[in-house]
């Protein structure tokens, strides 16, 4: 492709990226009426593009979240539409971390819209790209992993994801995962608390302080 070609392809890219930026911020037609702009946008966009592969990601975004929208009998369709278009980048570009990330998501939205059981092939294969993202970058799907875990009640399992999540600072915040449905069934658990309080950097802090106070003193009754 000529430089030309791979300016205009990043132009075109960036349009349909503020397309389903808008989009998002709308509802109802309005909202629809930007994301198929933002479609017939990324339609523009030549597989031969070097920007193909980030044009099948942020399409297979646009599509993900307006599944978001729809009720489950809607939705069920568009989420497949989105897991097609991530699977197509990860085929390009196998390390796509946000590919790798969003169509684990695509999964579960799939699953719920088809309210499927927790034993459903569509959660494995989420798990599995989650996991997947988790080898490209630490972290960076780890607050996914550990909403499946809370599904499927793996308590140890959800709390080791959640301190992995806060650890490399890739958390939602304290609001949203304290409004997250998919964390039910353990918002009620002891350490949950513990863990939200753990967000905030001041409680953290204090949290060291008191630690290194006991150490100390400890070592001074030793003396």
């Amino acid at each position: 492709m000529s430089i030309l070609g791979y300016l205009l392809s990043g132009r075109q890219l960036e349009k349909a990226k503020k397309l389903t930026l808008e989009a998002r911020q709308e509802k109802g037609e309005k909202a629809d009426q930007l994301f198929q702009q933002a479609y017939d946008t990324f339609t523009t966009i030549p597989e031969s593009s070097s920007n193909y592969a980030d044009a099948l990601y942020y399409w297979g975004f646009a599509i993900l979240h307006q599944a978001f929208t729809k009720p489950s009998d809607e939705a069920s369709k568009i989420f497949d539409q989105a897991i097609t278009k991530f699977s197509l980048c990860k085929t390009i570009a196998p390390e796509h971390l946000g590919a790798s990330i969003d169509s684990g998501v695509a999964l579960m939205g799939l699953a719920k819209s088809k309210q499927v059981s927790l034993d459903n092939g569509l959660y494995s294969k989420a798990k599995e790209s989650f996991e997947k993202a988790e080898t490209i970058q630490q972290g960076s799907a780890s607050y996914n992993l550990a909403c499946l875990y809370a599904l499927h009640k793996k308590n140890d399992d959800c709390l080791k994801a959640l301190e992995n999540a806060r650890d490399h600072g890739l958390v939602p915040d304290e609001q949203n995962i304290i409004n997250d449905d998919d964390l039910k069934n353990i918002k009620q658990l002891p350490w949950f608390a513990e863990y939200i309080e753990s967000l905030t950097p001041e409680k953290e802090i204090e949290k060291i302080e008191k630690i290194e106070n006991k150490v100390e003193v400890k070592n001074e009754s030793s003396d």
